[in-house]
């Protein structure tokens, strides 16, 4: 080939590559990449701690919690369908009040354990005694005296022949008080208010659920007296296996005939026959028609006070705990309504 030739070939493709970069498209200019961004977290917002609060049985738990909700952690004592009078504290009962904040009581003897487990846990809790400010009524001791004197304080010997006092009894007065709903909501009062006094950011809280409650609870008082209402003077006879409804009879119009345990808890010593037959006596001649048991209750001395008096032994009635979740006696608004409802019924036969 002559220089000639590739001299002439090259004149040609020099501007036709010029043309073909002058057509072509500039490519964009890169862009700088930008470092990804961590996100910044929003800071963790702790929840502000609840206050310790124990209860000694599940109806006052069931009190306090309409009036405290979430803003509380509340421990109870005394589980449901159990009998306070008896309740054995265990170790870990003392760890609960020594954790606690505040403590919840009935006060009027109904918890004669509560003080030694208190000093003996090393708690520093406040106690609040719920049923200040009510007026107590007294037991009516109607086994006689005699069963008063040793009832009330007397030491009685154990299995093993030691002194031993007699710690789950009552004193003078009926602890009882939450069987009248006025009671109740004197009871919520006193809640509410120690419950501002200890955390007063949430007092404006309180108040507006005891307030809530304490209308829903009026409304319950006023339920029961128009049930009681429809039973004939001749018919409000009430017998119990131990006195725990004085306050109800005495709100809402009935008589106390009698109780086969009298003032002992619900599973307490037996009564002499003296006792028995003095009880057998007082139904027979009020013309009572029903005895009633106690979901804390050993039916069998019961049931022999049935059977020597000519009596029906009606449904079992919520008294000193609540009942199971679900059952007619889960909540104090549903205890009390089935109680009332249930003596009316049975009255009424």
């Amino acid at each position: 080939m002559s220089w000639k030739h590739v001299y002439s070939t090259s004149t040609l493709l020099i501007p036709l590559a010029l043309l073909m970069s002058a057509c072509a498209t500039p490519a964009p200019a890169a862009t700088p990449v930008q470092p990804t961004a961590t996100p910044v977290e929003a800071p963790t917002m702790t929840p502000p701690a609840r206050l310790r609060a124990v209860a000694t049985f599940s109806i006052l738990a069931d009190l306090v919690q309409n009036v405290a909700g979430e803003k509380i952690e509340l421990v109870v004592l005394v589980d449901r369908d159990t009998d306070t009078h008896e309740y054995e504290p265990s170790p870990s009962d003392a760890a609960k009040l020594a954790d606690a904040q505040l403590i919840f009581e009935n006060g009027l003897m109904f918890e004669t354990w509560l003080d030694r487990l208190y000093e003996s846990s090393g708690s520093t809790a406040r106690r609040i005694v719920v049923s200040e400010g009510i007026n107590p009524r007294p037991f009516e001791h109607e086994h006689g005296e005699e069963e008063g004197a040793h009832h009330h304080g007397e030491e009685e010997k154990s299995d093993h022949g030691h002194e031993k006092e007699a710690d789950h009894e009552h004193g003078e007065f009926d602890p009882h008080v939450w069987q009248d709903v006025r009671n109740a909501i004197q009871m919520v009062r006193n809640i509410a208010q120690a419950l501002s006094e200890a955390d007063p950011a949430n007092a404006d809280f309180y108040a507006a659920n005891a307030q809530a409650y304490i209308a829903t609870l009026e409304a319950l008082d006023e339920e029961i007296v128009g049930l009681v209402e429809q039973l004939p003077e001749d018919r409000r006879k009430l017998v119990t296996s131990h006195e725990a409804l004085g306050y109800f009879a005495d709100r809402y119009g009935l008589v106390q005939v009698g109780t086969v345990l009298g003032t002992l808890s619900a599973e307490a010593r037996e009564p002499s026959a003296q006792d028995i037959a003095r009880l057998i006596e007082a139904i027979k001649g009020e013309g009572a028609k029903v005895i009633f048991l106690e979901n804390v209750t050993n039916p069998q001395l019961v049931d022999r006070v049935a059977k020597e008096a000519s009596i029906e032994i009606g449904p079992s009635l919520y008294t000193d705990a609540l009942g199971a979740p679900g059952s007619p006696g889960a909540t104090y608004v549903e205890m009390m309504r089935y109680n009332a409802r249930t003596i009316v019924e049975a009255l009424l036969k």
